[in-house]
């Protein structure tokens, strides 16, 4: 097993559970909230979550 590529990462509302979209960076995903809370001023937590992508192989 190795890794498959960047990692990704993405910003998600404490409170809807909404995602944004994802980015190349923690703080380019967060970005998203800046825009989220504009839209819905008592979502005030966000959780920044990154995934490391894997590529499997055939034994």
């Amino acid at each position: 097993m190795s890794t498959g590529g960047q990692l990704v990462f993405r910003a998600q509302c404490e409170v809807c559970e909404e995602l944004g979209p994802q980015a190349g960076t923690g703080d380019a995903a967060m970005m998203w909230t800046v825009f989220h809370l504009d839209d819905y001023p008592d979502h005030e937590v966000f959780r920044e979550l990154s995934s490391t992508p894997y590529r499997v192989s055939r034994r």
